[in-house]
């Protein structure tokens, strides 16, 4: 075989991701100098109070080890750090996102993990890998789990604990945030301790490709992908996760007489209004004899609040908002707008929460405005405003739920759902 087609397809083979990443050159340590001076100006002018949580020393003093660390640091790292700081604020607005800004060009790994409640475990897989699906994660890189979420944690952007456990998970699987965090020796090759049926085994992945794009307004992380299986693969598809590519659809569910209507974002159809769909949606169920209305705001993760007064108007004047007739399902990925529409029914309605509590609160500040680093492009998101939904001396870090109901793992791969079954 020639020499020129050996090493061609020695390189084909490669990983997408290098061994050890190149650190910055002097051109790219200058130019992220800049980018960071940008920062400097543009976040305390943005926000809508940079120092609600740090001080003016800490951020000035995040900025400066930042700088300093450069020459020493590869691209990744950076972002990284820029993560921590951005989580330095103290609110889930303000963030740095891989799973948002392809600019960051992270890496996923083969597998994806979701918190459930009896463990961290493996959710889905490419196909290579489907016989670790369901196995418990112990240990990455020989750190036991409790402690790598302790290294995970401050990375992530949050307004209470429940956005820790919607983000970390997914952090978890990019290599360039475990090689950066000290959990993986390169990029290139990540290890797991896993728990599974027959005992502790070890692994030792590699990147699979670029970090997918399927968070923001609706979480889409559920939708099936090519190539890929997932645990609950051969089960019957529970409501919530039937349709998450529409913004808004309902069902009514005669065995129990209940409106079911689930609302992924709160944005508007361009062929199908909110306050119209919402006419017809409660048509349907007075039709029907409904005697009650679940509302599904579990994959909502916000989205533009302004329309929220559609649908508390609709919710308020129909006959279902009356104690025991509405209830609202929340959930971890619950959020920004989505919180708004909650906190509002609290105050004017008469729902009945049930899942679990979402990743935000009454007061918070919100509405990302954008920070473009104009030489890496890194987009570094601040919160410009303050959003004050309710009492002020109302301290609670979520709504608390009146019905619990997680989702273990058992849950998913039977396909059952606890939250709409907690209500038969």
């Amino acid at each position: 075989m020639p020499l020129i087609l050996i090493a061609f397809l020695v390189l084909a083979a490669t990983p997408a991701v290098a061994q050890q990443p190149q650190r910055l050159d002097s051109a790219a340590v200058r130019q992220w100098r800049e980018d960071l001076a940008v920062l400097r100006t543009e976040m305390p002018a943005h926000h809508a109070n940079l120092f609600h949580t740090m001080s003016r020393a800490q951020f000035d003093s995040a900025l400066a080890a930042i700088e300093r660390r450069l020459p020493r640091v590869a691209r990744s790292q950076v972002i990284v750090e820029l993560q921590r700081l951005a989580a330095l604020i103290g609110d889930g607005h303000s963030s740095v996102g891989p799973w948002r800004d392809t600019a960051t060009v992270f890496h996923e790994l083969p597998v994806t993990f979701y918190a459930f409640d009896d463990g961290l475990r493996i959710r889905s897989a490419t196909i290579a890998h489907a016989d670790l699906l369901g196995t418990k994660l112990v240990a990455i890189g020989g750190v036991p789990i409790d402690s790598a979420l302790g290294r995970v944690r401050p990375l992530v952007s949050r307004d209470n604990e429940m956005g820790v456990v919607a983000r970390a998970p997914m952090l978890l699987a990019m290599p360039e945030v475990l090689y950066a965090i000290g959990l993986a020796p390169d990029p290139g090759h990540v290890s797991l301790t896993l728990d599974t049926p027959k005992g502790r085994r070890d692994v030792t992945l590699m990147p699979t490709g670029l970090f997918p794009m399927l968070t923001g307004e609706t979480d889409r992380t559920w939708m099936p992908r090519d190539g890929w299986v997932d645990a609950r693969d051969g089960a019957p598809t529970p409501l919530w996760l039937s349709n998450p590519g529409d913004t808004y659809w309902y069902r009514y569910l005669p065995a129990s007489r209940t409106l079911y209507l689930q609302l992924n974002a709160i944005l508007q159809k361009q062929d199908d209004s909110l306050a119209v769909f919402l006419a017809r949606a409660l048509h349907a169920a007075d039709s029907a004899g409904a005697e009650r209305l679940v509302l599904d705001l579990r994959l909502n993760g916000g989205g533009n609040g302004q329309w929220n007064r559609d649908i508390l108007r609709s919710l308020i004047r129909s006959r279902y908002d009356a104690p025991g007739r509405l209830y609202v399902i929340t959930g971890r990925r619950t959020f920004s707008a989505a919180q708004m529409l909650i906190s509002a029914l609290e105050d004017w309605a008469d729902p009945i929460f049930v899942g679990e509590p979402s990743s935000s609160r009454g007061t918070h500040y919100g509405d990302s405005y954008r920070i473009m680093l104009p030489n890496s492009h890194v987009t570094f998101r601040v919160s410009s405003l303050y959003w004050q939904l309710s009492d002020p001396r109302d301290d609670r870090p979520w709504i608390p739920v009146a019905i619990s109901a997680p989702l273990t793992f058992a849950d998913y791969v039977a396909g059952r759902d606890p939250a709409l079954e907690a209500l038969r």
